[in-house]
């Protein structure tokens, strides 16, 4: 009798340990996310070429620091095929293309050296819109290349590029602002009391995150970022944790302020900033809100234009349109090049067809053109690659639960193709744990009052002497 209560007893414990595995597992492999797709409110447009707009914001001509005149410079994008650009000069917003932007006092030694200013007459301007201009441009696309008036690069005279692109804004209160080196806020304080928007240029000018020195352990072995790749000292730039929060701290104070580029021109200063993207991510999303990667190419140069740019889906052009997509990051980031070297090499980009987002099954699926291969990135680690391309034509599924791992609070896709890497903004992955990973450390790297910061202070002195330009006070 005794015996048989025993076996009772041992059966019930391993049926309810059975139970409690079966249980657990079941838990594990239904991991349940709420996916916000940054793409909801245009993926009926997608698939009409005619909804992509390959867009740059962030171009320089001779009324600020470039050696091509605003003329030769918008040609240059209309041969390329272009659909909207905006030329943000150093302290000047951009004007319409017939219309003589400012002259500001800092650059006027170019037409003493020899660079053409120069603007568009009205007719020419306008054929240049209607997409008719046709003076020696080699542009297939019938549609023309619009104008975004009212952008400027902010921070005219830093030497550590603390650059910010304002867009949008309602006064002229920016335009020969100077700036002060490392500071980020003001401007951007400023553009938002504009009625702007803004982000943040080429972070990784400012941090030197570019450095390609390897790191080695104590034991002399090269060491391994998460993707396996050979550890460099601009990476650890890019994710201490101090930088970081530097970075995250105007996107925090300023909605305004949308993210940063991750792409610009040839990517060589800014290697390290897709790697800023991620772990601005990480820290920004649990908080609330998204941050948006822009591709600019910061062109000064012919040579700068066919380096990385924008695609915006819109429902037709309008500079309103633009503002919307632009805040609601309903645009692909697009490099032709990574860490200097050439990438892409037709005019074709992996461009996205569809999008479709599952909440039932959590899961999250892209078709690409022109697409040999599909990426996807959380955290920063490659968690899934998926290489079957027909004709040109990629799809891939991600099945969030597979990956819950490896998955904090987001993914994003790459697009890899002959014309280069386009990648898509950053879905957030809401498992119910969002509060739990918010991380509001007081650490923040500030930047140090060098010889770099003195000098310059002392260039602001002469110039406003020789100038007779105040230069506005800054607030430490």
């Amino acid at each position: 009798m005794k015996r048989n209560i025993f076996k009772i007893i041992s059966l019930v414990l391993v049926l309810s340990l059975v139970f409690s595995i079966v249980q657990l597992s079941v838990s594990a492999a239904t991991t349940t996310y709420k996916i916000t797709n940054p793409y909801e409110s245009v993926m009926h447009l997608l698939g009409n070429d005619s909804n992509h707009y390959k867009t740059n914001l962030h171009t320089h001509s001779t009324y600020s620091d470039a050696t091509i005149p605003l003329t030769e410079m918008v040609k240059e994008h209309y041969s390329q095929d272009f659909d909207i650009l905006g030329l943000a000069d150093h302290g000047v917003i951009g004007k319409e293309w017939d219309e003589q932007p400012t002259l500001i006092p800092l650059y006027q030694y170019n037409p003493l050296i020899g660079n053409k200013q120069a603007h568009f007459t009205t007719e020419e301007y306008e054929s240049i819109v209607n997409g008719t201009y046709s003076d020696g441009t080699t542009r297939t696309k019938s549609t023309g290349l619009q104008c975004l008036t009212g952008a400027i690069e902010g921070n005219m005279l830093v030497l550590q590029k603390n650059h910010v692109n304002g867009y949008f804004m309602n006064d002229d209160r920016t335009e020969g602002y100077l700036g002060d080196e490392g500071d980020f806020t003001t401007v951007i304080s400023m553009i938002e009391e504009a009625g702007g928007i803004s982000h943040i240029n080429h972070p990784g000018d400012w941090l030197s995150s570019a450095n390609g020195e390897l790191v080695y352990d104590e034991e002399g072995n090269v060491m391994l970022t998460p993707n396996g790749d050979e550890m460099t000292v601009g990476y650890q730039i890019a994710t201490d944790p101090g930088n970081v929060q530097f970075f995250a701290n105007p996107l925090r104070l300023y909605k305004s302020c949308l993210g940063i580029e991750v792409y610009n021109a040839f990517d060589r200063p800014t290697r390290s900033d897709r790697v800023l993207w991620d772990e601005l991510l990480k820290v920004i999303i649990p908080e609330g809100r998204n941050v948006w990667g822009f591709a600019n190419n910061d062109a000064h140069t012919y040579e700068d234009v066919d380096t990385c740019f924008m695609d915006f889906i819109l429902p037709e052009y309008s500079q309103a349109n633009v503002r919307t997509a632009m805040e609601n990051g309903t645009f692909f980031a697009v490099s032709r090049y990574d860490w200097g070297d050439r990438i892409g090499t037709t005019m074709e980009y992996p461009t996205v067809t569809s999008i479709a987002v599952d909440d039932v099954n959590d899961t999250i699926t892209i078709v690409g053109k022109n697409t040999d291969t599909i990426k996807w990135i959380a955290d920063g680690v490659i968690i899934q690659t998926d290489e079957i391309s027909v004709n040109g034509v990629c799809m891939s599924t991600i099945k969030l639960q597979n990956h819950s791992d490896d998955i904090s609070c987001y993914v994003r896709a790459e697009l890899n193709g002959a014309g280069g890497t386009t990648l898509t903004q950053a879905f957030v992955c809401d498992d119910g744990n969002m509060d739990d990973l918010i991380n509001r450390t007081d650490k923040m790297n500030l930047p140090p009052l060098d010889f770099v910061t003195v000098f310059r202070r002392i260039l602001k002195t002469i110039y406003s002497v020789f100038t007779g330009v105040v230069v506005p006070e800054i607030s430490e």
